[in-house]
């Protein structure tokens, strides 16, 4: 009787390598977060309307990144 072999998964990225991509995709949302912001002043919002416009390049920023890392299989 033929066996076959256990196919065995590779392993997944190390946890440093995890702790890096998260980083990465938090900085991206910073640079996001401040560009937003520093436009906006420039173009006269007020300061909560830059605010608000920082915030939610922040989170779209830094949303894409994880995204686009988990399909690369960094996460």
């Amino acid at each position: 009787m033929a066996t076959t072999p256990p196919t065995s998964t590779p392993p997944g990225p190390s946890r440093t390598v995890k702790v890096m991509a998260l980083t990465i995709a938090l900085l991206c949302g910073l640079v996001a977060a401040v560009t937003a912001f520093t436009l906006s002043r420039h173009l006269e919002a007020t300061g909560l309307e830059a605010v608000a416009y920082a915030g939610g390049s922040f989170l779209g920023a830094t949303a894409l990144a994880q995204v686009v890392q988990e399909k690369l299989g960094l996460l």
